[in-house]
């Protein structure tokens, strides 16, 4: 996969930002589910109208100059900073790094970058000392600067994402060597579990419904609170009252959906959608096998050849579906003599044949048995007659040899041999 042209240009002269190339670019490879929780964490962050910066961490692999983005999550700011600086909890920080190294040790992972807010100019003073704490912190100077540009998200042209990727490097410059960013080219890489999880956001979001937060007049407002105050744990009921009043006195009705129901009707929707596409698709087809010749489709003796634009793949492909087909819903059988009986027919032959094959498998089952208790049979007087023909060849031998005598042999002959 080339390298994606992903970079949006600096709009004015950044001092941080180098102009010095790079002798061995680095090789960046940025996985869709990165991007992902960027734009997870930032929902969340609007929505809910957080305060403060919105920075997080970046963990992939690093071999050399090639360097994989993987995942991503977001960080805490610290409570303890006195100073206008922005400073990351670290201890927070170490315990989830640590948690991802526990879980990704085969490939090892490791924090590569961290990501941040920032306009299209580049980086900004107060993010380079988020990222010297960082550094600092993990002990790796090589920590890159991921930075989405959110006014770059409604101007997005040709497939460019609004993200610019960076690194540091060290530069001297008056005698005093600074940190500065040089920017990074970067290519998009996709797994298989990633194009799933891509695919279930992108179905989502295309059912997703914006859902503005409601306002209320002054007078019904300072109304609705003070019924709410006295109707204060009394009960669902009061309360839905109340909301029900105060939605009647502005004129609109309320209609609020609680999760289950929106869950269902988005499920709905999807299966929906779904019925609609597979209808288009057989219309397609029925459409294609209605303009071949009507003596190819019916007679395969006839002698008419189809012409050369026939796809005789996509005839196969339809062949085999409508084998599948068959084997999914199987055919009516035979209309039976007993016509008032309850059980469907095609339920029945089902059964019956699910009896025989249980019928058959016992029998197959007890000819295995008896034929392993005749081997078995065979095998111990295989045995025995060895062990008789072994004693009369020893007992004919000793006789030939003087023995014990008549007497002797007779107490041996009385003894069983």
């Amino acid at each position: 996969m080339a390298p994606s042209a992903n970079i949006l240009r600096a709009t004015s002269i950044n001092p941080l930002l180098s102009s010095k190339p790079s002798d061995t670019p680095l090789t960046v490879q940025l996985h869709p589910l990165v991007l992902l929780t960027i734009s997870d964490y930032i929902t969340r962050h609007t929505l809910r109208s957080q305060s403060g910066p919105i920075i997080g961490a970046v963990i992939g692999e690093q071999n050399g100059r090639e360097v994989t983005l993987e995942f991503a999550f977001e960080t805490k700011i610290s409570d303890k900073n006195d100073s206008d600086e922005v400073r990351l909890d670290e201890d927070f920080l170490a315990t989830r790094v640590e948690q991802y190294k526990e879980v990704h040790k085969a490939p090892p992972l490791d924090v590569v970058a961290v990501f941040m807010l920032a306009p299209a100019s580049g980086p900004q003073e107060w993010q380079v000392g988020v990222l010297k704490q960082v550094q600092t912190l993990l002990g790796n100077e090589g920590i890159m600067l991921l930075l989405f540009h959110p006014e770059g998200v409604a101007s997005m042209e040709g497939g460019k994402l609004p993200i610019s990727l960076y690194e540091p490097v060290r530069e001297v410059s008056d005698g005093a060597e600074d940190l500065r960013f040089r920017e990074v080219a970067f290519e998009v890489e996709t797994g298989e579990a990633e194009m799933i999880g891509v695919d279930f956001v992108a179905k989502g979001g295309g059912s997703a419904v914006a859902v503005a937060q409601a306002a209320t007049t002054g007078g019904a407002e300072s109304s609705g609170a003070k019924d709410g105050k006295k109707t204060k744990g009394k009960g669902k009921g009061k309360e839905g009252e109340t909301v029900a009043e105060g939605s009647e006195a502005n004129g609109t009705a309320a209609h609020v959906l609680s999760p289950e129901d929106e869950e269902l009707i988005a499920s709905l929707t999807a299966k929906a959608n779904a019925v609609k596409m597979l209808a288009q698709r057989v219309k397609l087809l029925q459409a294609y096998l209605a303009q071949l010749p009507e003596s190819y489709l019916t007679d395969s003796t006839s002698e008419t050849l189809p012409s050369d634009t026939t796809n005789h793949a996509l005839l196969r492909n339809i062949n085999a579906l409508m084998v599948r087909q068959r084997l999914l819903s199987p055919s009516a059988p035979a209309p039976q003599p007993d016509t008032t009986s309850p059980i469907n027919p095609s339920i029945a032959t089902a059964a019956s044949r699910a009896a025989a094959d249980v019928h058959l498998t016992s029998l197959l089952a007890s000819l295995t048995r008896a034929t392993s208790e005749a081997q078995s049979m065979a095998n111990k007087y295989k045995l025995v007659s060895r062990e008789r023909t072994n004693k009369e060849r020893n007992m004919s031998s000793f006789t030939s040899s003087g023995g014990y005598g008549n007497g002797s042999m007779g107490t041996a002959e009385a003894g069983g041999f």
